[in-house]
């Protein structure tokens, strides 16, 4: 199924037919602005349904091809298994690549400026919410700053990405890491 069902997004994967297994369909991501996507190429003959599955993420291509034999496309029990099957390959696809390891305790100091105490509580709710921050408290207090003591079930890596998703930037170059607030 193509999005909006663009007969220009049609025109292109039928040029692109002879290599249609090879494309890897960056126009069609790019025009609908998605980060994550599952191309989804089905081949029938006489006796097998191919599937030949790209699951797009942001840094990542996992190519999944799956043959079901003597798979009846009319008959609607079947189609219901093939939807199950696929289903299950993507979400496992998906987990299998955000695995979080909860043995990582990683302890973050942060250093954040409590000037403006709208931020300071939107921060602190932030913490809150996510799954991976097990811990979170203030350390300590000056006149300019309030010090967090987090404690992350992750990567540094990921928790500096999670907050960049939240629009949370921060100076990693010392021990104290300060909070930059917006991007």
């Amino acid at each position: 199924m193509l999005p909006a069902e663009d007969l220009e997004d049609l025109r292109l994967i039928k040029s692109k037919y002879e290599m249609i297994e090879k494309y890897d369909f960056k126009e069609i991501i790019k025009k609908y602005f998605l980060d994550n996507s599952i191309i989804m190429l089905i081949f029938k003959n006489e006796q097998n349904v191919r599937i030949l599955s790209k699951i797009i993420t942001k840094d990542t291509v996992v190519i999944k091809n799956d043959t079901f034999p003597n798979l009846e496309l009319g008959n609607y029990e079947e189609i219901e298994f093939l939807i199950n099957k696929l289903k299950n390959t993507y979400e496992d696809t998906w987990k299998e690549k955000n695995q979080i390891n909860t043995s990582i305790k990683l302890p973050l100091i942060v250093r954040v400026d409590h000037t403006n105490s709208y931020k300071l509580i939107q921060f602190e709710k932030i913490l809150n919410e996510l799954d991976m921050v097990s811990y979170h408290a203030i350390d300590k207090l000056n006149k300019k700053h309030t010090f967090y003591k987090i404690i992350f079930n992750g990567s540094s890596s990921n928790f500096i990405n999670i907050m960049k998703n939240k629009n949370y930037l921060f100076d990693t170059q010392n021990k104290i890491w300060i909070l930059k607030w917006e991007i």
